[in-house]
């Protein structure tokens, strides 16, 4: 097959130093199917990256402006990638074209609308009458009018990251025929190695915004630290909460114990602090997959996750670590304070953790959709 993926950001080498669940996702099953078949990416033209390469088999072609990454904004930049890419990918010869992310809907539709080829939307989460609570009234507006085009346009195919978001998008009336669910996965490989865990020790990785409630973590951890002097709080990731939460650590007086790390711009030191960590927490109220949860899973590094459908879906309600009701702040602590107590029960959420990451295979997951692909194809 000729498969032609669009995603907004992509690694710019086979280390995959990525940002997000999204291109790690597009760069591990390119590059599985990539050993069979050709594949090509589209994709923005990241700062410090070349225009045209190929990494792991995978021919990628940068498109637009110059930019740095971000998640939110960047109007111009944005559009520049979206016209330039839709420009590229007609001139392209494919079998079919998939989409990873808002941005990309569009573009993959306009290409294989033009080349009169399949086109699939991969779908990480339905946010449709919710995008303004969740990243306020200007990009939620946008965010609002671009899902409402996007699911009003003729898909050969979607394919949702988990269970949950398949239901969401049957719920904004897709026919539940023209839905696959591939999960996400992990590069199991990367996770052979044992790991000395740091005692006391919590790592939260991901975006500072609202819904991802790491406010609720750090007041956690205040409570904890009645009784465990030497908790330790590592926050890896940026975002618009940042100077918010920095303001709550020093009027909680908890400068010793919660570390702002920022941005980490490669992914094995991401995975390295996650490996260290005694506890991974992901408070948010608001997930697709939660990628970073299968990651920790595969480090033997047992979570405290906020009660929310894909994480229940993911983690086969609680197999690995312990869940608590999302926002439930007494809660969150004394799962995490459990944890970091009882040994017994931390030794057996480990062996869980090894257990359940063996269902999150990279090279499993993109059989599946190989098989999807071709399926699509012979229609």
């Amino acid at each position: 097959m000729k498969i032609l993926i669009i995603t907004e950001y992509f690694p710019g080498s086979e280390n995959c130093d990525i940002k997000g669940g999204v291109e790690a996702r597009a760069f591990y099953l390119a590059k599985n199917l990539a050993k069979k078949h050709d594949v090509t990416v589209i994709t923005s033209f990241d700062a410090g990256t070349l225009q045209n390469e190929t990494i792991s088999g995978i021919n990628v072609i940068r498109c637009g402006k110059k930019r740095k990454y971000s998640q939110g904004g960047s109007f111009i930049d944005r559009l520049s990638f979206i016209f330039s890419a839709i420009k590229m990918g007609k001139r392209l010869d494919t079998d079919i074209v998939d989409g990873y992310n808002f941005i990309s809907y569009i573009i993959s539709y306009k290409i294989s609308k033009f080349l009169h080829v399949p086109r699939v939307a991969t779908y990480h989460d339905v946010w449709l009458g919710e995008w303004v609570t969740n990243v306020g009234l200007i990009n939620g507006l946008m965010g609002e009018l671009l899902e409402r085009y996007v699911l009003s346009k003729k898909w050969d195919k979607f394919i949702a990251v988990s269970n949950y978001t398949k239901q969401k998008l049957k719920n904004k009336g897709i026919c539940e025929d023209n839905i696959s669910v591939i999960y996400n996965g992990i590069d199991l490989e990367k996770y052979t190695n044992s790991n000395t865990k740091e005692d006391n020790s919590i790592c939260y990785v991901g975006r500072l915004v609202k819904y991802k409630k790491v406010d609720d973590l750090i007041k956690a951890v205040e409570i904890i630290k009645k009784d465990i002097s030497g908790i330790k709080l590592n926050i890896i990731g940026s975002g618009p909460e940042e100077k918010n939460l920095k303001k709550i650590v020093i009027e909680k007086n908890l400068e010793n114990n919660v570390k702002f790390l920022g941005f980490l711009k490669s992914h094995s030191e991401v995975m390295n602090y996650l490996k260290r960590a005694k506890l991974f927490s992901l408070p948010s109220i608001v997930e697709g997959f939660g990628m970073v949860t299968i990651e920790a899973v595969a480090a033997e590094t047992p979570y405290v996750n906020s009660k929310i459908p894909p994480t229940v879906e993911i983690t086969q309600n609680g197999v690995g670590g312990l869940v608590y009701e999302p926002e439930n702040i007494a809660q969150l602590s004394e799962c995490l304070k459990t944890l970091l107590e009882d040994d017994d029960l931390y030794l057996q959420k480990q062996f869980e953790c090894k257990n359940l990451s063996k269902n999150y295979d990279w090279k499993e997951l993109s059989n599946i959709l190989e098989h999807e692909y071709l399926k699509i194809i012979s229609k």
